[in-house]
């Protein structure tokens, strides 16, 4: 092999080979609409882990705080090199690479506790004196609603959680908060949501609220199964493989502070394995 072929052969491994991240600055997008995951102020409790993150890797953590819905961050900051890292992925996101889970949790009930609401199972939505439900739109309780004959009827309802709002060619979406102060004001019977974007606010909510993980699985009738319970993960950016590692470590290393960040939020966590 020539010189020049040699020369010519690295520099085409070194133009394929990605670049290394630096890791003396932790570079996490976040959106300023997401609460309680992450917010302007950077006091959701991602926002929280990610500092924790940086801490255990002796990095600088920059913050990118991104104005649009959690679901643009993939596009608007992964894919335009704005950050490499984004904290609350589901475990195996195929858009990114993922860490080890960190927690897991599901799709809960809540309701206010003097209404003695039971069962555990998605089909418990459909008894008596139930009729009226808030949740997350693009989420699974749709479905749930559907199959248990109560979509339609809360239909309206649901509509005016957004004010009305034409949802044509455009993301709209209904805050977490309002699902559960829909419950704990008397609004709705009952709200179906993830259980860490319920936590805070049944927490703090003034009527004592109740919060029921579902324990089950939707079958669809098509037999595609949607799970109701999902693994947590951090997401790292393609480009830097190289950091999936130390975050790694530093998931390990901090497991007690981020356990601490969970509990004090208050997300019911199921076993990990």
């Amino acid at each position: 092999m020539s010189k020049q072929m040699l020369t010519a052969g690295i520099a085409a491994l070194t133009l394929a080979a990605p670049a290394l991240a630096d890791t003396q600055t932790l570079r996490v997008c976040a959106s300023t609409k997401d609460a309680p995951y992450s917010d302007k102020d950077g006091g959701g409790f991602e926002n929280k882990i990610a500092q924790v993150l940086a801490d255990e890797m002796g990095a600088t953590l920059d913050l990118v705080m991104i104005d649009r819905e959690a679901i643009y961050l993939v596009r608007d900051g992964i894919d335009k090199d704005l950050c490499d890292v984004l904290v609350g992925v589901d475990a195996g996101d195929q858009r990114l690479l993922t860490s080890e889970p960190y927690y897991r949790s599901g799709y809960a009930f809540v309701t206010q506790q003097s209404r003695d609401f039971t069962g555990d199972t998605w089909q418990a939505v459909d008894q008596d004196g139930f009729n009226t439900f808030s949740y997350r739109l693009h989420s699974p309780a749709e479905t749930i609603l559907k199959y248990t004959g109560r979509y339609e009827y809360n239909l309206i309802y649901q509509a005016s959680l957004t004010n009305f709002e034409d949802r044509r060619n455009k993301y709209t979406q209904v805050e977490a908060s309002r699902v559960v102060a829909e419950v704990a004001g008397g609004g709705a019977d009952l709200a179906i949501i993830f259980a860490p974007e319920a936590a805070r606010y049944v927490r703090d909510a003034r009527e004592p609220l109740r919060m029921t993980l579902i324990t089950n699985e939707i079958e669809r009738s098509d037999g595609v199964i949607i799970p109701l319970q999902y693994s947590q993960s951090v997401g790292v950016s393609n480009a830097h493989p190289d950091l999936l590692a130390p975050i790694n470590a530093a998931l390990t290393s901090g497991r007690a502070k981020i356990d601490a960040i969970l509990t004090e939020e208050g997300i019911p966590l199921l076993p990990l394995s």
